[in-house]
């Protein structure tokens, strides 16, 4: 089973474009105080500089935000300053209300799989699984085929052989996260035509399947692992950034 080529880590992948970025970082930066245009623009390019931002288009979108009455720009001496109004705090709390909830939804379960493939950060307890309309989006930013891969290689070195439902209740009460049941046995299938696990049918009823971890499985256990975690501590890095303005 060949993975779909992924999207590198960035502030688009996770929902947000360069425009509703710069505006969501200069409406919570002004909602602490009025600022300098030069100051905001360094501000942000210190906390997100993974990435080059343009001044010139940062002060486009500061200027449509004030011509559009969410800011107001008032001289001080020489100098430029903004400030939010009434108009822009609503329109915060509008990026609030819809990407808060969906983005801690999904960093608790990434802060799990960080804490499990690196020893580091934090690890919150599992109070619930990731509610159904979050599944596509987290889908959409990991990789799913190297988080089973782990998860299943790892319990099979750990337990001697698996079967594939009880990976499910690994994912779902270790990370609070599980895909399709479908997707599961179609990757158990393809993980053993690739060698990684060897499976035999328990019973004569063919119900079952038992898979067992194999040299080659063993082999490459640790760059799966490590796939993973670069992806996931990536991802981890882009939401607390994130978070940080909501």
């Amino acid at each position: 089973m060949e993975e779909k080529q992924r999207q590198p880590v960035s502030i688009e992948i996770i929902g947000l474009s360069q425009r509703e970025l710069n505006t969501l970082f200069i409406l919570k930066t002004l909602m602490e105080g009025p600022n300098y245009p030069k100051a905001l623009y360094k501000e942000l390019t210190e906390r997100f500089n993974g990435k080059r931002h343009s001044y010139a288009y940062f002060c486009k979108v500061a200027k449509e935000l004030a011509e559009r009455g969410h800011l107001l720009l008032e001289k001080e001496g020489s100098f430029n300053v903004y400030h939010i109004t009434k108009k822009g705090e609503s329109l915060y709390q509008w990026y609030q209300l819809n990407f808060k909830e969906h983005l801690c939804e999904v960093k608790m379960v990434i802060d799990r799989f960080v804490y499990d493939l690196t020893g580091s950060g934090e690890n919150p307890p599992v109070e619930h699984e990731l509610p159904d309309e979050h599944r596509k989006y987290f889908a959409k930013l990991v990789s799913v085929m190297d988080l089973v891969r782990y998860v299943t290689l790892k319990a099979a070195m750990k337990r001697g052989h698996v079967h594939m439902s009880g990976i499910e209740d690994i994912l779902k009460q270790r990370y609070g996260w599980v895909t399709s049941s479908g997707y599961h046995y179609e990757l158990a299938k393809a993980m053993e035509r690739n060698g990684l696990l060897v499976g035999q049918w328990e019973g004569e009823t063919r119900t079952k399947r038992l898979l067992r971890i194999t040299e080659d499985g063993k082999h490459h256990y640790k760059q799966i692992a490590d796939s993973a975690a670069e992806r996931v501590q990536a991802l981890q890095h882009y939401l607390i950034s994130v978070l940080y303005f909501l």
